[in-house]
C-alpha cells in the first residue's frame, strides 16, 4: 500500500498556507443564507487534499475551521462542522494525493465523480443536516428540501477539478509535492 501521508517539510508548510490564504479569498465570494452556503472553497480545499494527503488534510481543515471561524466574527462554534470539515480535509487527501488526473480519461471523471459524490454525501447531504438539526432543531425535511439546490454543486464541482487539477499537476514542484512520479 502507498504511504498516504507525505513528509511535513518546509515547502509543504508553506504551500498549505498559501492554499489557506487563497481558501480564505475564496471564502468571501461565498453566498447563501446561514444554513446553506454555496462557496468556491472546494478548489483550494481539494489542492491541499492533493498535497497532503489524508492524515495532513484532517489535521488541517480542522485547525483551519477553528482559525476562519476566529477569523470571521461571526456565527455560531459548533464543534460538529469542525470535525466535518476535517472529515472533508480526509476525503480529498485520500482520494486526490498520489492521484494522477488527466482530462482526457474516462476513468479519471469517474474517479473525480465518485470521490466528489463520496465527499458531498457524507458532510453536504448527511452530517451537515445532522448537525444543523441537532444543533438549531430544524426538521431535517426542511434541511433537505434546502439542500437540494446543492445537487447542482456537484457537477461543477466535478468539472472544476478536472479542469485544475491536471493543469496543476503539469507543475513539476506541485507534481513532486502531490506524490506524483
Amino acid at each position: 500500500m502507498k504511504n498516504k501521508t507525505p513528509q511535513l517539510t518546509l515547502r509543504l508548510m508553506t504551500a498549505i498556507a498559501v492554499l489557506l490564504a487563497i481558501n480564505f479569498i475564496l471564502g468571501k465570494f461565498s453566498f447563501g443564507t446561514k444554513l446553506l452556503q454555496v462557496s468556491p472553497t472546494f478548489i483550494a480545499n481539494t489542492v491541499i487534499g492533493s498535497i497532503a494527503g489524508p492524515i495532513l488534510s484532517f489535521i488541517v481543515f480542522g485547525f483551519w475551521d477553528l482559525i476562519s471561524f476566529f477569523l470571521s466574527g461571526k456565527g455560531d462554534f459548533i464543534i460538529w462542522f469542525t470535525l466535518i470539515e476535517a472529515l472533508q480535509g480526509f476525503i480529498y487527501g485520500y482520494f486526490f494525493y498520489r492521484k494522477e488526473i488527466h482530462w482526457q480519461n474516462k476513468k479519471d471523471w469517474a474517479y473525480v465523480t465518485l470521490a466528489t459524490g463520496v465527499n458531498m454525501a457524507l458532510s453536504t447531504f448527511f452530517l451537515v443536516p445532522l448537525a444543523l438539526h441537532w444543533y438549531y432543531g430544524i426538521p431535517l425535511a426542511v434541511l433537505y428540501g434546502t439542500r437540494a439546490i446543492k445537487l447542482l454543486e456537484i457537477p461543477i464541482h466535478i468539472l472544476m477539478t478536472m479542469l485544475i487539477l491536471p493543469q496543476l499537476q503539469k507543475i513539476p514542484e506541485l507534481r513532486k509535492m502531490m506524490g506524483i512520479k
